[in-house]
């Protein structure tokens, strides 16, 4: 018999940010133990509703904010496959470098990453664009977004022109 073991102390990523993964964690399995963080120090995870008209102006400045707010580390903008395309199109047309995670890898300070790409990463910073979306286009949705809100260290932004999940309300 192979023995799991629950992890329930988290070293890496700061409790505000721990606090609202928990509330993601609690629904895709609620038998597990929510880890603990050890780091009670950080800032609590942005959610930034854009205009609906123009979502992206703000997502660019989302961007260029949390990067710095970071002190210019690394971060991941993390988004459903079906709008990378559009984020990598919007950053170029706005004249933010970016790599991507099968190109340079995390070498650029941001980096675009579809969702089902991001787990095992560890950033600094990371933008999640549209999590409604990623919950409905992933087929493991809800565990997806707990990968996407679990990859940073130190700040998280949520992005996002439509609803959010029940769970991030």
């Amino acid at each position: 018999p192979v023995n799991q073991y629950e992890l329930t102390v988290g070293y890496r990523i700061p409790a505000p940010l721990m606090d609202v993964a928990t509330k993601v964690l609690v629904q895709v399995a609620p038998d597990l133990t929510p880890p603990r963080s050890v780091r009670s120090e950080g800032d609590a995870p942005r959610f930034v509703a854009t205009e609906l008209d123009d979502p992206q102006i703000g997502l660019v400045q989302v961007v260029k904010e949390e990067l710095q707010a970071a002190g210019n580390g690394n971060l991941a903008v993390v988004a459903a496959m079906s709008q990378v395309e559009e984020i990598e199109e919007l950053l170029t047309a706005n004249h933010v470098d970016f790599g991507r995670p099968t190109r340079t890898g995390l070498d650029s300070s941001i980096t675009v990453v579809p969702v089902g790409l991001v787990k095992g990463l560890a950033v600094d910073a990371a933008v999640v664009v549209e999590p409604e979306r990623i919950v409905g286009e992933q087929e493991q949705g809800l565990r997806a977004l707990y990968v996407a809100l679990t990859r940073a260290t130190k700040r998280v932004a949520i992005v996002h022109s439509g609803p959010l999940p029940e769970v991030l309300r």
